[in-house]
Protein backbone atom coordinates (compact mmCIF):
# COMPACT_ATOMS: atom_id res chain seq x y z
CA UNK A 1 0.00 0.00 0.00
CA UNK A 2 0.91 3.39 -0.21
CA UNK A 3 0.91 6.45 1.87
CA UNK A 4 -0.06 9.77 0.40
CA UNK A 5 0.00 12.44 2.73
CA UNK A 6 1.76 16.41 3.21
CA UNK A 7 4.99 16.69 4.95
CA UNK A 8 3.81 19.02 7.50
CA UNK A 9 3.97 17.84 11.17
CA UNK A 10 0.01 16.46 11.32
CA UNK A 11 1.03 14.74 8.02
CA UNK A 12 3.93 13.10 9.41
CA UNK A 13 1.76 11.91 12.63
CA UNK A 14 -0.63 10.48 10.05
CA UNK A 15 1.88 8.35 8.24
CA UNK A 16 3.41 7.46 12.26
CA UNK A 17 0.09 6.13 12.74
CA UNK A 18 -0.61 4.41 9.62
CA UNK A 19 2.73 2.82 8.85
CA UNK A 20 2.07 1.06 12.49
CA UNK A 21 -1.25 -0.41 11.41
CA UNK A 22 -1.19 -0.73 7.54
CA UNK A 23 1.37 -2.67 5.06
CA UNK A 24 2.90 0.58 3.20
CA UNK A 25 5.47 0.10 1.22
CA UNK A 26 5.53 3.37 -0.73
CA UNK A 27 5.07 6.77 0.12
CA UNK A 28 3.83 10.05 -1.74
CA UNK A 29 4.30 13.69 -0.25
CA UNK A 30 2.34 16.31 -1.99
CA UNK A 31 1.28 19.51 -1.30
CA UNK A 32 -2.92 20.22 -1.13
CA UNK A 33 -3.01 22.27 -4.43
CA UNK A 34 -1.41 19.58 -6.51
CA UNK A 35 -4.40 17.30 -5.26
CA UNK A 36 -6.83 20.09 -6.00
CA UNK A 37 -5.78 20.52 -9.35
CA UNK A 38 -5.62 17.06 -10.33
CA UNK A 39 -2.10 16.24 -10.48
CA UNK A 40 -1.40 13.35 -8.20
CA UNK A 41 -2.26 9.77 -9.62
CA UNK A 42 -4.28 8.24 -6.93
CA UNK A 43 -4.85 4.39 -7.01
CA UNK A 44 -6.37 1.50 -5.55
CA UNK A 45 -4.12 0.92 -2.18
CA UNK A 46 -3.55 4.30 -1.54
CA UNK A 47 -4.54 5.83 2.13
CA UNK A 48 -4.57 9.76 1.81
CA UNK A 49 -4.16 11.41 5.11
CA UNK A 50 -4.41 15.62 5.63
CA UNK A 51 -5.44 16.25 1.84
CA UNK A 52 -7.96 16.30 -0.07
CA UNK A 53 -10.14 13.34 -0.97
CA UNK A 54 -10.05 11.14 -3.95
CA UNK A 55 -12.61 8.28 -4.94
CA UNK A 56 -9.93 6.15 -5.98
CA UNK A 57 -8.04 5.52 -3.02
CA UNK A 58 -8.74 2.94 -0.20
CA UNK A 59 -8.47 4.54 3.35
CA UNK A 60 -9.28 8.65 3.30
CA UNK A 61 -8.40 10.31 6.58
CA UNK A 62 -8.65 14.89 6.92
CA UNK A 63 -10.11 17.37 8.95
CA UNK A 64 -10.00 20.41 6.52
CA UNK A 65 -13.57 22.28 6.01
CA UNK A 66 -13.19 22.63 2.53
CA UNK A 67 -12.61 19.24 1.83
CA UNK A 68 -15.54 17.85 3.01
CA UNK A 69 -17.74 15.30 0.68
CA UNK A 70 -20.88 13.82 0.63
CA UNK A 71 -18.76 10.76 0.20
CA UNK A 72 -18.87 10.22 4.02
CA UNK A 73 -22.08 11.24 5.82
CA UNK A 74 -20.11 10.49 9.26
CA UNK A 75 -16.86 10.43 11.00
CA UNK A 76 -15.41 7.41 10.96
CA UNK A 77 -16.62 4.12 8.29
CA UNK A 78 -14.72 1.23 8.72
CA UNK A 79 -12.90 -0.02 5.88
CA UNK A 80 -13.12 3.58 4.25
CA UNK A 81 -11.35 6.00 6.63
CA UNK A 82 -12.61 9.05 8.39
CA UNK A 83 -13.23 13.22 8.22
CA UNK A 84 -14.11 15.77 10.97
CA UNK A 85 -13.35 19.31 11.55
CA UNK A 86 -10.82 17.54 14.04
CA UNK A 87 -8.08 19.56 15.57
CA UNK A 88 -5.86 17.58 13.02
CA UNK A 89 -6.07 14.90 10.87
CA UNK A 90 -3.97 12.62 12.95
CA UNK A 91 -6.71 12.81 15.76
CA UNK A 92 -9.26 11.43 12.96
CA UNK A 93 -6.70 8.56 12.24
CA UNK A 94 -6.44 7.98 15.78
CA UNK A 95 -9.72 7.85 16.02
CA UNK A 96 -10.55 5.38 13.03
CA UNK A 97 -7.75 2.57 14.68
CA UNK A 98 -9.26 3.34 18.11
CA UNK A 99 -12.83 2.16 16.63
CA UNK A 100 -11.29 -0.93 14.81
CA UNK A 101 -9.66 -1.84 18.30
CA UNK A 102 -13.67 -1.19 19.76
CA UNK A 103 -15.10 -3.60 17.32
CA UNK A 104 -11.97 -6.25 18.17
CA UNK A 105 -10.98 -6.53 14.27
CA UNK A 106 -7.64 -6.86 12.69
CA UNK A 107 -6.04 -3.75 10.95
CA UNK A 108 -5.16 -4.41 7.25
CA UNK A 109 -1.55 -5.97 8.30
CA UNK A 110 -3.14 -8.10 10.80
CA UNK A 111 -2.58 -6.26 13.95
CA UNK A 112 -4.68 -7.19 16.93
CA UNK A 113 -7.71 -5.18 17.68
CA UNK A 114 -5.50 -5.68 21.59
CA UNK A 115 -2.71 -4.50 20.25
CA UNK A 116 -4.08 -1.35 18.42
CA UNK A 117 -5.69 -0.55 21.43
CA UNK A 118 -2.34 -1.15 23.95
CA UNK A 119 -0.11 1.31 21.59
CA UNK A 120 -2.85 3.56 21.27
CA UNK A 121 -2.93 3.95 25.17
CA UNK A 122 0.76 4.65 26.05
CA UNK A 123 1.68 7.65 27.39
CA UNK A 124 3.82 8.50 24.89
CA UNK A 125 1.20 8.22 22.38
CA UNK A 126 -1.22 10.40 24.14
CA UNK A 127 1.24 13.34 24.53
CA UNK A 128 2.31 13.11 20.79
CA UNK A 129 -1.41 13.38 20.05
CA UNK A 130 -1.86 16.37 22.55
CA UNK A 131 0.65 17.85 21.01
CA UNK A 132 -0.23 16.92 17.15
CA UNK A 133 -3.76 18.64 17.94
CA UNK A 134 -2.61 21.54 19.71
CA UNK A 135 0.23 22.56 16.81
CA UNK A 136 -1.91 21.77 13.82
CA UNK A 137 -4.87 23.94 15.69
CA UNK A 138 -2.42 26.71 16.73
CA UNK A 139 -3.34 26.22 19.95
CA UNK A 140 0.09 27.19 21.24
CA UNK A 141 1.22 29.64 24.35
CA UNK A 142 3.59 32.47 23.26
CA UNK A 143 6.48 30.62 25.07
CA UNK A 144 5.83 27.86 22.24
CA UNK A 145 6.85 30.62 19.62
CA UNK A 146 9.59 32.76 21.23
CA UNK A 147 11.30 29.43 22.93
CA UNK A 148 9.85 26.53 21.02
CA UNK A 149 10.89 22.85 22.99
CA UNK A 150 9.72 19.52 22.16
CA UNK A 151 7.21 18.62 19.49
CA UNK A 152 6.65 21.76 18.63
CA UNK A 153 10.13 22.94 17.91
CA UNK A 154 10.49 19.29 15.71
CA UNK A 155 7.23 20.46 13.97
CA UNK A 156 9.12 23.66 12.50
CA UNK A 157 11.61 21.43 10.79
CA UNK A 158 9.08 19.59 8.54
CA UNK A 159 8.00 21.68 5.17
CA UNK A 160 6.41 20.27 2.43
CA UNK A 161 7.94 22.50 0.10
CA UNK A 162 11.43 21.22 0.70
CA UNK A 163 10.56 18.18 -1.73
CA UNK A 164 15.05 17.28 -1.36
CA UNK A 165 13.94 16.31 2.49
CA UNK A 166 11.79 13.52 1.80
CA UNK A 167 14.36 10.80 3.83
CA UNK A 168 14.20 13.32 6.79
CA UNK A 169 10.61 12.92 6.47
CA UNK A 170 10.50 9.16 6.43
CA UNK A 171 12.80 9.19 9.73
CA UNK A 172 10.31 11.26 11.24
CA UNK A 173 7.85 9.18 10.57
CA UNK A 174 9.66 6.59 12.33
CA UNK A 175 10.59 8.19 15.11
CA UNK A 176 7.55 9.42 15.80
CA UNK A 177 5.64 6.14 15.46
CA UNK A 178 8.78 4.12 17.29
CA UNK A 179 10.60 6.77 20.04
CA UNK A 180 9.87 8.86 22.45
CA UNK A 181 10.49 12.42 22.62
CA UNK A 182 13.48 12.38 24.59
CA UNK A 183 14.88 9.85 21.95
CA UNK A 184 13.49 11.98 19.11
CA UNK A 185 15.37 14.96 20.10
CA UNK A 186 18.44 12.62 20.08
CA UNK A 187 18.65 11.78 16.81
CA UNK A 188 21.49 13.78 14.78
CA UNK A 189 19.50 14.74 11.97
CA UNK A 190 16.38 16.14 14.64
CA UNK A 191 19.19 17.92 16.68
CA UNK A 192 20.92 19.79 13.68
CA UNK A 193 17.36 20.78 12.39
CA UNK A 194 16.35 22.31 15.41
CA UNK A 195 19.92 24.01 16.34
CA UNK A 196 19.28 25.96 12.89
CA UNK A 197 15.98 26.54 13.54
CA UNK A 198 16.64 28.17 16.91
CA UNK A 199 19.73 29.84 14.96
CA UNK A 200 17.66 31.41 12.56
CA UNK A 201 15.23 32.63 14.65
CA UNK A 202 16.00 36.42 14.66
CA UNK A 203 16.78 36.71 11.00
CA UNK A 204 13.09 35.82 10.70
CA UNK A 205 12.29 38.17 13.02
CA UNK A 206 13.91 41.21 11.21
CA UNK A 207 12.81 40.32 7.87
CA UNK A 208 9.26 39.76 9.40
CA UNK A 209 9.28 43.53 10.28
CA UNK A 210 10.97 44.51 7.10
CA UNK A 211 8.31 43.11 5.08
CA UNK A 212 5.03 43.47 7.06
CA UNK A 213 2.58 46.45 7.42
CA UNK A 214 -0.05 46.96 9.76
CA UNK A 215 -3.71 48.57 8.60
CA UNK A 216 -6.70 48.53 10.53
CA UNK A 217 -6.62 44.68 11.99
CA UNK A 218 -5.09 43.27 9.06
CA UNK A 219 -1.16 41.80 9.13
CA UNK A 220 0.39 42.18 5.37
CA UNK A 221 3.39 40.27 4.89
CA UNK A 222 4.63 40.41 1.41
CA UNK A 223 8.15 37.62 1.32
CA UNK A 224 7.64 37.96 -2.85
CA UNK A 225 11.63 38.44 -4.03
CA UNK A 226 12.91 36.98 -0.49
CA UNK A 227 14.98 33.82 -2.24
CA UNK A 228 15.73 32.47 1.03
CA UNK A 229 13.40 32.90 4.13
CA UNK A 230 15.23 31.75 7.43
CA UNK A 231 13.42 28.63 9.04
CA UNK A 232 11.46 29.59 12.28
CA UNK A 233 7.53 29.51 13.51
CA UNK A 234 4.76 30.72 11.47
CA UNK A 235 3.49 32.53 14.59
CA UNK A 236 6.13 34.46 15.05
CA UNK A 237 4.72 37.36 13.14
CA UNK A 238 1.32 37.55 15.83
CA UNK A 239 4.05 38.42 18.76
CA UNK A 240 5.81 41.29 16.65
CA UNK A 241 2.07 42.88 15.47
CA UNK A 242 0.01 41.49 18.51
CA UNK A 243 -2.63 43.75 17.70
CA UNK A 244 -4.00 42.60 14.28
CA UNK A 245 -6.50 39.61 14.37
CA UNK A 246 -5.68 38.09 10.89
CA UNK A 247 -2.83 37.93 8.63
CA UNK A 248 -1.76 37.41 4.69
CA UNK A 249 1.10 36.25 3.66
CA UNK A 250 2.23 36.05 0.32
CA UNK A 251 5.54 34.85 -1.57
CA UNK A 252 6.41 33.24 -4.52
CA UNK A 253 6.46 29.95 -4.87
CA UNK A 254 8.99 27.49 -4.77
CA UNK A 255 7.37 24.75 -6.35
CA UNK A 256 5.98 26.37 -9.22
CA UNK A 257 7.07 29.06 -11.71
CA UNK A 258 5.06 32.04 -11.87
CA UNK A 259 3.08 31.50 -9.26
CA UNK A 260 2.42 33.35 -5.80
CA UNK A 261 1.39 31.58 -2.65
CA UNK A 262 -1.00 33.34 -0.29
CA UNK A 263 -1.72 31.72 2.84
CA UNK A 264 -4.28 33.88 5.36
CA UNK A 265 -4.64 32.79 9.20
CA UNK A 266 -6.03 34.18 12.42
CA UNK A 267 -4.04 35.30 15.36
CA UNK A 268 -3.65 33.03 17.77
CA UNK A 269 -3.33 35.02 20.17
CA UNK A 270 -5.79 37.15 19.56
CA UNK A 271 -8.57 35.26 17.34
CA UNK A 272 -11.29 37.81 16.58
CA UNK A 273 -12.09 37.33 13.24
CA UNK A 274 -15.27 36.59 11.87
CA UNK A 275 -13.94 35.46 8.41
CA UNK A 276 -14.05 31.93 7.40
CA UNK A 277 -10.78 31.59 5.66
CA UNK A 278 -10.86 28.53 3.97
CA UNK A 279 -14.40 29.34 2.45
CA UNK A 280 -12.75 32.56 1.27
CA UNK A 281 -9.98 31.37 -0.43
CA UNK A 282 -11.79 28.46 -2.44
CA UNK A 283 -12.64 31.25 -4.91
CA UNK A 284 -9.27 31.52 -5.87
CA UNK A 285 -8.55 27.88 -5.66
CA UNK A 286 -7.34 27.06 -2.33
CA UNK A 287 -9.09 25.84 1.03
CA UNK A 288 -8.49 25.34 4.35
CA UNK A 289 -10.03 26.04 7.72
CA UNK A 290 -12.46 28.06 9.11
CA UNK A 291 -9.38 30.30 10.65
CA UNK A 292 -6.21 29.11 8.47
CA UNK A 293 -6.23 28.42 4.71
CA UNK A 294 -3.72 29.28 1.41
CA UNK A 295 -4.44 29.47 -2.28
CA UNK A 296 -1.23 29.22 -5.21
CA UNK A 297 -2.41 31.69 -8.09
CA UNK A 298 -0.57 32.63 -10.83
CA UNK A 299 1.61 36.10 -10.75
CA UNK A 300 -0.46 38.04 -13.57
CA UNK A 301 -3.43 37.55 -11.38
CA UNK A 302 -1.93 37.90 -7.73
CA UNK A 303 -2.58 41.46 -7.36
CA UNK A 304 -6.02 41.62 -7.91
CA UNK A 305 -6.43 38.34 -5.70
CA UNK A 306 -4.30 40.30 -2.68
CA UNK A 307 -6.39 43.31 -3.30
CA UNK A 308 -9.62 41.37 -2.92
CA UNK A 309 -8.45 38.86 -0.07
CA UNK A 310 -7.30 42.13 2.14
CA UNK A 311 -10.73 44.01 1.56
CA UNK A 312 -12.72 40.88 2.50
CA UNK A 313 -10.36 39.63 5.89
CA UNK A 314 -10.47 44.14 6.73
CA UNK A 315 -12.45 45.25 9.26
CA UNK A 316 -12.60 48.66 8.12
CA UNK A 317 -15.69 50.07 6.41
Amino acid sequence: MRLVTRADFDGLVCGALITKFEAIDDYLFVEPKFMQDGLVEIRSGDIIANLPYHPACTLWFDHHVTNTTPNFDRPIILGRGGFRLAPSAARVVYEYYTEISKRQQATGSGISAEAIAQYLATARMQHLMHEADRIDAGQLEQSDVLDPQGYVLISMTTDGKNTGDESYWLKVIRLLRDADLAETLRDPDIQQRCRRIQDEQDKLRKLLLERTSYKGNVIYCDLRGVKEIPDGNRFLVFTLFPQGNIQVKVADDPQRENTTAISVGYNIFNPTSQVNVGELLTKYGGGGHRVVGSSRVPNDRADQAIREILAAVSEND
